[in-house]
């Protein structure tokens, strides 16, 4: 009877709670966010122990996105048996005519997205009745798999490559929604060593792929190496980080529940005021609606920065090269070297929020559409001087990252710090299908993108 009269008390105090806005958006970022730092497992060592941990699954949760992105121009080369009938082939191709792959590196983003959208839209209906020790377990057996998969079909066999790339997709997805979530029962500081460690992600990541490939090392050898970075997530997670009780001592499929979390923390309560307010987990339909709307004026701004940038990368980036540079740099090293340029710019961003604020979310979209438009002018009319045109873009490729990077991180550390403790935890998770529903959706466009640009026969002096 005690037991059900504690969440009887909870559910009707967590209904109210979700009524409307000024319950979910906080007055003041020194309320409840000062107590999550007096965490028994966030102070002395294991703060320092839980800030690496976020920082190396930031990396390892998004290492296989970027390098799958950054492989997509290989993994899309024709086979021997496509090369006689592609109409596109370089070979047959002049200097100064647009050179296109049969398909666009878009199929490949659609792939690396999909089933992480799936994921994010559906996870707030089952995420929280399942444990984070296996959904740490699954995120490491998917991105394991996603190497091993598209290492051992490369270009040969390209649907078999899809599905290796579909599985990244499903670690990442499952992944950021888990250790966003997760953040919630650390500082605030969590939120910007994870954003750090995914910008380090695209760094590492575009880096090592284009570097091992510029040494000599095949495609296919260079991910089988990567497989050391699903490895360096599961030893942070269950060596490294302390876990509160609640979590490092589950193992069921459907035992976490928002009973079990709230007695624990009661009792912990009772001998240490300083602790953070419990967080729901069972939310109704209709309560989840009415905690999204506040959360707009964060994902809207994020959605449309993102869908700039991915159209970019995806769409004009295989396009986007320069004959002149050809001596030094082949077509398909400055599509590499395109988006590790990016993912420094993502890096630099994503690891400034300690150094600054910017609340004004709604600035980065307008300066990321103006980058789309220069460089999607460059690639149909080629104004740029071929003799130094490339530098230009590299400049112009690391601010789009700037603004993506930026627009992530400031966004997530918002949400910390304005949304309250009991609904941080699905805020934070709800708010990341924003980036997702926008690359989706670039995904396509860039498809569509692609061939009419092809079509287009466009030639320059």
């Amino acid at each position: 009877m005690a037991d059900y009269n504690i969440s009887e008390e909870w559910k009707e105090d967590e209904d109210q709670n979700v009524t409307d806005e000024t319950n979910l958006i906080t007055d003041s970022h020194t309320s409840s966010n000062e107590l999550r730092y007096e965490q028994p497992w966030f102070t002395g060592t294991c703060k320092v122990r839980a800030l690496v941990a976020f920082w190396i699954f930031g990396l390892t949760n998004n290492f296989g996105y970027v390098v799958m992105l950054s492989a997509a121009n290989d993994i899309l080369q024709p086979n021997e048996q496509e090369i006689a009938k592609c109409k596109w082939n370089a070979t047959t191709q002049s200097p100064h005519e647009l050179i296109c792959n049969p398909t666009g590196t878009g199929s490949i983003l659609l792939a690396d997205i999909l089933p992480t959208l799936f994921i994010k839209f559906t996870a707030p209906f089952y995420m929280h009745r399942i444990s984070y020790n296996l959904r740490v377990m699954v995120v490491v057996l998917f991105n394991a798999s996603s190497f091993i998969i598209v290492a051992l079909a490369g270009s040969q066999i390209k649907w078999l490559s899809y599905i290796g790339v579909a599985c990244g997709s499903v670690s990442s997805g499952f992944g950021e929604i888990t250790f966003l979530s997760m953040s919630s029962y650390y500082a605030a500081n969590a939120i910007s060593t994870w954003s750090s460690g995914t910008g380090a992600a695209g760094i590492f990541g575009a880096i090592s792929y284009a570097g091992l490939t510029q040494l000599g090392l095949s495609a296919n050898t260079s991910l089988l190496i990567m497989l050391v970075v699903p490895l360096s997530m599961a030893l942070s997670y269950y060596l490294l980080i302390v876990r509160p009780p609640y979590i490092q001592n589950s193992w069921s499929l459907w035992s976490f529940n928002k009973i079990n979390q709230y007695q624990e923390l009661s009792a912990d309560s009772q001998t240490d005021s300083n602790r953070r307010t419990t967080p729901k987990n069972d939310y109704t339909l209709l309560q989840m609606i009415k905690l999204i709307q506040p959360l707009l004026k964060f994902m809207v701004p994020l959605m449309i920065v993102y869908m700039a940038e991915y159209f970019i990368n995806q769409a004009l980036f295989e396009l986007l090269y320069f004959s002149a540079a050809c001596s030094w740099l082949s077509i398909e090293a400055q599509y590499r070297w395109y988006q590790t340029i990016y993912q420094v710019g993502v890096f630099i961003s994503r690891s400034s929020v300690n150094c600054f604020t910017f609340k004004h979310l709604w600035i980065l979209p307008l300066l990321q559409i103006v980058n789309l438009t220069i460089l999607t002018n460059q690639v149909i009319y080629h104004y740029m001087p071929e003799s130094h045109g490339i530098w230009i873009v590299f400049a112009l490729i690391l601010f789009e990252g700037c603004l993506g990077g930026l627009g992530y991180v400031q966004t997530f550390y918002q949400i910390s710090h304005q949304v309250k403790d009991e609904h941080r935890e699905f805020s934070l998770g709800i708010a990341s299908v924003a980036d997702s529903t926008g690359i989706t959706i670039t995904a396509f466009l860039s498809i569509l993108a692609h061939n009419n640009i092809c079509g287009l026969g466009i030639t320059w002096k």
